[in-house]
């Protein structure tokens, strides 16, 4: 229970960290920072440690190629918030990851087919975006909004962490791809900022989720033959370093 309760505050804190700086830096690196495996990162962990290694590579395999989904609610939230509010936006958002998400669930593959698939949709979903205008604007953030993400990333791993031992490592790296963050950040941009600014959180979303990808197949691939602790230690430091590179590059524009 204390490996459990602790992997949520680490998320929990985690998110608050990344929270702060979006609202200092601005929409694109909010979605940038969001991208980072705050919620994964302590499943997988848990799963592990409950579980086994060979459990939770199959959970990293299985959360790559639930990386469809999200990539589909991206690029279907960013068209429909040009023409539709919130609600619609969000409604068909959810749709398109719930169709693709059951056509992954069909699919059988290792940790390279997950890769590819991550890697392939993401990158689709990026390139169909609607082009962004102008730079980010700052985040002016409410008061409530950083308790609430802290609290619902908590309960999201606390959640995932128990359908994992339940459903099998399937499910669990399913639901830990699922856009359900992504929808907060996604319905509160649009409704405090516009369509522009989510466009701007989207593509930062999706241009982050390269350390995310990186994380999940690394752990894939180091935790039976390594262990938890080096292939988590690895994973994180490799995460962090395209995080940061990802962050440097909003930065300065490029």
């Amino acid at each position: 229970m204390l490996d459990l309760l602790f992997a949520a505050a680490l998320g929990a804190s985690l998110v608050a960290a990344s929270t702060i700086a979006a609202a200092r830096w601005g929409h694109v690196s909010g979605g940038v920072l969001s991208a980072f495996p705050l919620i994964v990162g302590p499943v997988l962990l848990v799963a592990a440690e409950r579980h086994g290694t060979g459990f939770a590579a199959q959970t990293a395999a299985a959360t790559l190629l639930g990386l469809i989904a999200l990539s589909g609610f991206a690029l279907a939230y960013a068209r429909s918030a040009r023409r539709l509010g919130w609600r619609s936006s969000v409604a068909l958002a959810w749709l398109a990851a719930a169709a693709l998400g059951a056509l992954a669930a069909r699919v059988e593959t290792g940790l390279v087919g997950g890769v590819v698939a991550a890697t392939g949709s993401l990158a689709v979903a990026l390139w169909a975006l609607p082009a962004a205008r102008g730079r980010p604007a700052a985040v002016v953030a409410p008061r409530w909004e950083l308790p609430l993400r802290m609290a619902l990333t908590a309960a999201l791993i606390v959640g995932i962490s128990a359908v994992a031992g339940r459903f099998g490592p399937t499910v669990a790296g399913a639901l830990a791809a699922l856009p359900t963050v992504a929808s907060v950040l996604a319905v509160s941009t649009h409704q405090q900022h516009g369509s522009d600014a989510v466009l701007d959180l989207l593509r930062g979303m999706l241009g982050g989720m390269a350390a995310f990808v990186l994380f999940c197949a690394l752990i894939g691939l180091l935790v039976e033959p390594a262990g938890v602790a080096t292939a988590f230690v690895l994973a994180t430091a490799a995460a962090v370093l395209v995080q940061a590179g990802l962050g440097r590059q909003v930065a300065s524009g490029t």
